[in-house]
C-alpha cells in the first residue's frame, strides 16, 4: 500500500456536499482515508473571487500508482461538475490535488509530486500541519510545521464552523414539516416553513387544475425564491427548511402541459442560479395510503380532492428529479408506519448519518 496526502477544495455550489461526495468516492475508488483534517475556509489563491473556498486535507492508503490515482481523482472532480477552464486559477465545484505520494519525487508532463506550490499556500499547510506536522517534504527537506512557519502567504485561512443548509422533501402528507421543525430544534438551526397557506390560488387549482396550474406554479416559484433568498443571503447560521426550490420543478412537471413546462423550466433555472444549493436533502418516502391518511387527518378542505393517482404522479416526478439532481447529498428516509415515537427515531437515525457524512451536529 502507498500513502498519499490529498487536498480537497471548492468554492461553487454545495461546498460541504461536494467535499462529502469526494471523501466517499475516494474511499470507494482510491483507498481508505486514515486521517482527515478539519474543514478550513479561505480566500481564493492566485486570483480574485467573491466565493470563499472550503478545503480539507486527507491522508489515504492506496493500492494505486500515482498516475492511476491522479486519473481516478480527475474522474471524481468531473462527477462533481468541475469544468476545466483555460485559466490556471478559477472558481470550481471540486479540486483534488495530490500533495505527497509516499516520499517520492515524480516529475512528468502530467504529474508533479510533491505539489510544486504547496509550500506557498497557507490554506494547504494549515490543515496539513493539523494531521501530519512532522512529515518531511522530500525535495525541500523541511517538515510541514516548519514550512508553515516560513510561509509568506498572508491570505485569511480559518477553521470552518459548518452552518449547513438542509431541506426536508417528500410528497404531500409525508411529514416534512414535523421532521424539519424537530430537526431544527435539535440542531439549533433556523426553521423555514413554506408559506403555502397564504397562496390563494391553491384552492382554485384543486377545483380547476388545468385552468390554474401555470399561475399557481409560477406564484410558488416566486414565493419560494423570495423566502429562501432572504433567509440564505449572508447567513452564518444553520438553516432547516421543509421544502426546496427544486419542488417547483417537480410539481410543475406533474401539473403543466409539455409546452407550459418548457417555458416554466427556463424561468426556474433563471431563479435557481441565484440560490445556494442545499448541502443536504432528506427525502421522506412512504406508502401512498399513509399520505392519504395524513392528508385526511390534517383536515384542509382544499386538499380533499387529492387522489391516490395524483400522489403517484408526484412520486414519479420526485424520483425522476432526484436522479437528475447533482450537488446536494441526499438521504432517503423510508417510513413504513407513522406513530408517536417515529420523530424521535428518525432524529436519531439522521443525527448518526449526518455525523458520518458531515461531522455535524457537534
Amino acid at each position: 500500500m502507498n500513502e498519499a496526502f490529498l487536498c480537497l477544495g471548492g468554492n461553487l455550489g454545495s461546498r460541504l456536499g461536494h467535499l462529502a461526495m469526494a471523501r466517499n468516492q475516494i474511499t470507494e475508488r482510491c483507498g481508505a482515508i486514515i486521517k482527515q483534517s478539519a474543514l478550513y475556509e479561505s480566500e481564493a489563491w492566485g486570483y480574485r473571487s467573491e466565493n470563499l473556498f472550503l478545503n480539507q486535507i486527507v491522508k489515504i492508503n492506496t493500492p494505486l500508482s500515482a498516475q492511476k490515482l491522479m486519473r481516478e481523482l480527475q474522474r471524481i472532480e468531473k462527477q462533481a461538475g468541475r469544468i476545466q477552464g483555460d485559466k490556471q486559477y478559477n472558481n470550481r465545484t471540486l479540486d483534488i490535488d495530490i500533495l505527497f505520494y509516499n516520499s517520492e519525487i515524480i516529475k512528468s508532463k502530467r504529474l508533479c509530486i510533491p505539489h510544486p506550490r504547496l509550500q506557498l499556500r497557507r490554506f494547504v499547510l494549515m490543515p496539513l500541519c493539523e494531521i501530519e506536522p512532522l512529515f518531511v517534504h522530500p525535495e525541500l527537506n523541511k517538515t510541514v510545521k516548519l514550512l508553515l512557519s516560513l510561509c509568506s502567504d498572508n491570505s485569511r485561512v480559518y477553521k470552518y464552523k459548518p452552518s449547513p443548509y438542509i431541506c426536508v422533501e417528500g410528497n404531500i402528507g409525508a411529514g416534512k414539516t414535523t421532521l424539519a421543525s424537530a430537526l431544527a430544534k435539535k440542531m439549533s438551526a433556523r426553521f423555514v416553513p413554506e408559506k403555502f397557506e397564504k397562496n390563494h390560488l391553491l384552492p382554485l387549482f384543486y377545483e380547476t387544475p388545468a385552468h390554474y396550474a401555470f399561475p399557481l406554479e409560477y406564484s410558488f416559484l416566486i414565493s419560494r425564491f423570495e423566502q429562501l433568498s432572504s433567509v440564505l443571503k449572508n447567513n452564518r447560521r444553520a438553516v432547516m427548511s421543509d421544502f426546496s426550490i427544486y419542488k417547483c420543478l417537480w410539481f410543475a412537471r406533474a401539473n403543466l402541459t409539455v409546452k407550459e413546462f418548457k417555458l416554466f423550466e427556463k424561468h426556474f433555472h433563471a431563479f435557481d442560479l441565484h440560490l445556494p444549493q442545499p448541502d443536504l436533502i432528506i427525502y421522506i418516502t412512504t406508502p401512498r395510503n399513509n399520505l392519504i391518511s395524513n392528508i385526511s387527518r390534517r383536515g384542509r378542505n382544499f386538499e380533499s380532492a387529492i387522489s391516490e393517482a395524483y400522489l403517484k404522479k408526484l412520486d414519479i416526478c420526485y424520483n425522476a428529479g432526484f436522479k437528475k439532481l447533482k450537488g446536494p447529498v441526499i438521504i432517503n428516509l423510508y417510513v413504513e408506519k407513522y406513530d408517536a415515537k417515529l420523530t424521535s427515531v428518525m432524529l436519531k437515525t439522521l443525527e448518526q448519518l449526518m455525523k458520518e457524512k458531515f461531522g455535524w451536529p457537534d
